[in-house]
């Protein structure tokens, strides 16, 4: 169990809520076309490990896994989502950790 724990690193998770202009009438065109290319960008620049949409009902929109462990510079990233700039998400940020290398199936 050691050796396991021994793997463990600090990542960051991000909940991104249904934001006041989530269900505007363009908000489909904007995911596509503004919020999908920065979190393409996100994880080219190797920060965004696992990005999930949350498809129940529910005020949750999506999760996102980053390989950050500083909250001011993810920030900086999400404040300059063109999502969030225009209210279809809300979001917030916590300290976790997790086994580096864990993949989905």
């Amino acid at each position: 169990m050691q050796e396991q724990l021994a793997k463990l690193n600090p990542y960051i998770l991000v909940v991104l809520y249904k934001g006041e202009n989530y269900h505007k009438d363009d908000t489909p065109d904007i995911i596509r076309s503004q919020h999908l290319p920065h979190i393409f960008k996100q994880k080219e620049a190797g920060i965004l490990s696992i990005a999930m949409p949350v498809r129940d009902e529910t005020n949750i929109a999506a999760i996102g896994i980053y390989n950050l462990t500083d909250k001011e510079q993810l920030k900086d990233w999400l404040e300059k989502d063109p999502a969030v700039i225009q209210g279809i998400f809300t979001y917030e940020m916590l300290s976790s950790i997790g086994m580096q290398g864990d993949t989905l199936l």
